[in-house]
């Protein structure tokens, strides 16, 4: 009898446990949510990936019939197509007042303590996690900082950040199989997989892939580059972003000047050299790569230019139809495995032929379906024998165009964000146990760490 008693007790002990760090919650149906899609960087008129894709998020969402509001760090310097909310500064106070405000929240990892304040709110948290920071950003520091203590602080700050979005997340979205794979590891690790499902009995995970618009805007005559910052004949091959440490520039810029040699036609552009957001570490390996002599005599010759240090995001279609092709190449990283290269897809919106290192599953499905060249990683010969054959024969590139055209249909901000919506109505039909946020000590700890790094600097 006394150990009957004993396990009577034991159980409601476990029961009240259980349901003061996750009771059960449920939310008003589709059409009448409250969907909240932070943005951490600045939307306007100069957007890197994370905030385009936070605005094109929240526009389909919108168009979709969602009640829909993007919080953003400051007043954006163009009409968005969505209502924003200001956040200024991150803090737990603003988050969790977007939570109670909101039945559904999208963003990408917070800082402990900002998570904190969120996840005491109510709302269904959707983690975004395209970016696969685990990889990114200890490759964004370079090779010379991977030992120093701020570094290591960094990246342990950054990772304290992904492992609480695993954690505590109602849902996620990826970019790719290769992070969804990476996501179910994670969440079996975090002891998540078998209570973290919907009613369908799978976990809620949706891949929703960078997009692209679905239109075209009409092209400026002229373009601002043929004629413009090279020559009337050039043949021209554009590289569309920035320079961070885990691309390859160098290899492309060797290429090019050993192909023109043959094809003194052929000229590089690079559509941004730093980021539109200015707390970004991750260029100075590349950058510095870019000094040496070879590369130099290069630009100094003007095969190689700078279109701008960042073209603004609404003018990037005039540079790109002014182009012959697009080239990016990366190293052979374990970032390059694991990421969704967001930059491959303005040629598809585009139609241009790419050429771009083997690695990435972007990379291989545009290969796969003739829109792209995929060459070895850090390879300039094969660059080069790649360059002229672009540069030698229109009808390979108009192939590969046609190709790029039917590929880009499946890359619609319209399509890819489909996966989203279902996944807000699966939510908005369950009753989910709440997982909790980031706990007091762990928060501590994080903000330990991040008292540091400021006292380093």
């Amino acid at each position: 009898m006394a150990s009957w008693s004993f396990q009577v007790v034991l159980l409601a002990m476990l029961a009240m446990i259980i349901d003061s760090g996750s009771r059960m919650r449920s939310t008003p149906q589709v059409a009448d949510q409250r969907v909240t899609v932070v943005s951490s960087e600045q939307p306007g008129s100069s957007m890197a990936g994370p905030a385009i894709r936070a605005v094109n998020l929240a526009d389909q969402l919108q168009a979709a019939g969602l009640r829909v509001r993007l919080a953003v760090p400051e007043e954006p310097d163009v009409q968005l197509p969505v209502p924003v909310a200001v956040f200024g500064k991150p803090s737990s106070d603003k988050f969790r007042q977007f939570a109670i405000t909101s039945d559904v929240v999208i963003t990408q990892p917070q800082r402990l303590d900002v998570a904190r304040g969120l996840h005491s709110g109510g709302a269904r948290i959707i983690y975004d996690l395209y970016v696969p920071a685990y990889v990114e950003y200890p490759a964004s520091l370079g090779a010379d900082d991977l030992d120093s203590r701020l570094s290591r602080l960094r990246v342990e700050r950054n990772w304290m950040e992904y492992a609480a979005a695993i954690s505590s997340g109602d849902a996620f979205i990826v970019a790719s199989q290769n992070q969804g794979d990476y996501l179910l590891g994670a969440l079996g690790q975090a002891g998540r997989l078998q209570g973290l499902r919907l009613s369908g009995g799978g976990p809620p995970i949706v891949s929703v892939p960078f997009g692209i618009p679905d239109d075209h805007p009409a092209k400026e005559q002229p373009g601002p580059l043929r004629g413009g910052l090279v020559p009337e004949d050039s043949v021209i091959a554009v590289w569309t972003g920035g320079l961070w440490n885990w691309f390859d520039p160098v290899t492309v810029i060797q290429g090019l000047i050993h192909a023109r040699r043959s094809d003194p036609r052929l000229h590089l552009v690079f559509l941004g050299s730093g980021s539109p957001s200015g707390a970004f570490l991750g260029g100075g390996d590349a950058e510095e790569a870019l000094r040496g002599a070879e590369i130099q005599a290069a630009f100094a010759a003007g095969c190689v230019k700078f279109a701008a240090e960042w073209v603004p995001y609404q003018e990037r279609w005039q540079y790109l139809s002014d182009a012959d092709f697009v080239v990016n190449a990366h190293l052979d990283s374990l970032e390059t495995r694991m990421s969704f290269r967001t930059r491959l897809l303005d040629p598809l919106w585009a139609g241009l032929p790419t050429l771009t290192t083997e690695g990435g599953e972007l990379s291989d499905i545009m290969c796969s379906a003739d829109a792209a060249l995929c060459l070895p990683a850090g390879d300039s010969r094969a660059w080069s024998e790649a360059m002229l054959k672009m540069a030698g024969d229109p009808e390979q590139r108009n192939q590969m165009s046609t190709a790029a055209q039917r590929l880009a249909a499946d890359f619609r901000w319209s399509k890819v964000t489909e996966p989203l919506l279902g996944l807000i109505n699966d939510l908005a039909d369950e009753e989910l146990r709440e997982a909790a946020g980031p706990g007091r000590i762990k928060t501590w700890r994080y903000l330990s760490k991040v008292l540091e790094l400021r006292l380093r600097r």
